[in-house]
């Protein structure tokens, strides 16, 4: 299987206090800040109940920060391939989403008040083409995925459940981890 469009949701900390303004804020600096043309502009979706938040447009990916079934957190969507194997795709796109989630923790914009918990991912593939919702599917996914976890949660327990087993949703995980482990750590594991 070639794992293609990934996507993982880390999940925002019960005691955060999400500002969408603050987040427009952000992703204005992050434009203006980039040294590449990847970044096009936003979307504000902030008045959709349980949808995308706030969404940064990139050419290769999307952010955003999701309320999807009312949980926030922090989404970040390949949209074009990445070379290699499965293995580091999937370490690529997991140092993608935590780096970006430790730059909003220390925002100025934010004021502090945003925290994501990398012991609560939500890990999806966004293309029914590739990865139909299937039991075949997510065993070939899980062979593929847990030894990452196993690098980047260092020790720590965790379980990787499907959300679904309905055909007609998209392909996810939910990744629970036993652990407290700062986002910093678990970059520094995954070798970032």
């Amino acid at each position: 299987m070639d794992l293609q469009q990934i996507n993982i949701k880390v999940f925002a900390t019960e005691d955060s206090n999400i500002n969408y303004t603050n987040f427009i804020k952000v992703f204005n600096r992050w434009m203006e800040e980039a040294d590449s043309e990847d970044y096009l502009n936003y979307a504000d979706y902030s008045h959709v109940d349980a949808g995308p938040g706030v969404l940064l447009i990139l050419k290769q990916a999307n952010y955003s920060i999701d309320n999807a079934y009312h949980k926030h957190g922090f989404l970040y969507n390949r949209k074009h391939a990445v070379e290699g194997d499965n293995a580091g795709r999937i370490r690529q796109a997991l140092t993608e989403v935590l780096s970006k989630c430790e730059q909003l923790e220390a925002a100025a914009e934010l004021e502090n008040a945003v925290h994501f918990n990398g012991a609560k991912l939500l890990f999806m593939i966004n293309n029914r083409h590739i990865a139909p919702n299937t039991s075949e599917i997510a065993a070939s996914v899980q062979a593929e995925l847990t030894p990452v976890l196993q690098q980047m949660y260092d020790g720590d327990d965790f379980t990787v459940e499907r959300t679904s087993e309905d055909a007609r949703e998209r392909f996810a995980l939910q990744i629970s981890a036993n652990s407290d482990k700062p986002i910093s750590e678990l970059l520094s594991n995954l070798g970032a």
